[in-house]
């Protein structure tokens, strides 16, 4: 019997990933007809291609041998249908942003790639800087824009980035209250730091993982947070400083590249980098 193209791209999926769960992400479907595929081509080729460990899916020497074989299998039949296909060849690219990044910029972002975002299919990822950097690792993602405090690997460009209070009517009663992403996060470092120096006191009264709920949080006129400057909704008010909200300092963003990126990735940083540098200025 011969094994199925969606077999042999499920378990290419599961080699890249190590882990049925992310595979099921990136084939979308569920983790059971994932793990189903897998015995299915194991049980076709006649031995084992994985060994189960907590920390994930480790390859045996056939399934090493196997997945060589089989992205050298898939390229050719992906070139053979993008050779006599009728419908224009799209490529995909798998971005990551966190979402106040997508918010601001994902509009001006496609009218920046121009022509080349007719050939493109944006496959987008929004979540916390950290998420995105451990995307890349696992290769889920192919390239992200990320604030983190110091530069991760295989980062091409990095800039700072102005950093305002974004408000709507707040009321302190003597003292900040914020609304903020978790503890690692650069922005409510920067918030804390800059209250602290100032000698103002505060405390956190939202956290959330979510753009949604910190916007939310602030639209109560409670709250108030921080985020790039340009990055905030139309209905809420950015503003470098205020009384009882000093000035802070601006925050570093990371165009984070995976380790062997396809030519669709290659053509997109330049795009991100206009994005990048247009934040910068005044």
């Amino acid at each position: 019997m011969d094994i199925e193209l969606r077999l042999l791209r499920s378990f290419v999926a599961l080699h890249e990933v190590g882990s049925v769960s992310r595979a099921a992400e990136r084939m979308a479907c569920t983790q059971a007809a994932m793990s189903m595929r897998l015995k299915q081509v194991e049980a076709e080729i006649g031995a084992p291609l994985f060994l189960r460990h907590p920390g994930g899916l480790v390859p045996t020497p056939r399934g090493t041998t196997l997945y060589s074989h089989a992205v050298s299998v898939l390229a050719a039949y992906d070139e053979m249908l993008a050779q006599v296909r009728t419908r224009p060849q799209r490529d995909r690219l798998r971005l990551g942003m966190p979402d106040d990044y997508a918010l601001g910029w994902l509009p001006g972002l496609i009218a920046d790639l121009g022509p080349a975002f007719e050939r493109l299919e944006i496959e987008l990822v929004c979540d916390l800087s950290a998420n995105l950097v451990a995307a890349i690792d696992r290769r889920d993602i192919d390239l992200a824009l990320v604030t983190t405090a110091t530069p991760p690997p295989r980062t091409r460009t990095s800039v700072e980035l102005p950093l305002v209070w974004l408000t709507g009517a707040p009321s302190t009663d003597g003292q900040v209250t914020l609304a903020a992403y978790p503890a690692a996060c650069v922005f409510r470092s920067a918030m804390t730091r800059t209250l602290d120096a100032a000698g103002l006191p505060w405390r956190i009264g939202v956290q959330s993982r979510g753009q949604a709920g910190i916007f939310a949080a602030v639209r109560s006129g409670r709250v108030v947070s921080a985020v790039v400057a340009g990055t905030g909704p139309g209905d809420l008010v950015e503003t470098t400083s205020a009384p009882g909200l000093p000035a802070q300092p601006p925050v570093p963003q990371h165009r984070h590249l995976a380790q062997r990126p396809t030519s669709p990735t290659q053509r997109a940083p330049p795009a991100l980098a206009h994005r990048q540098l247009s934040r910068t200025r005044p």
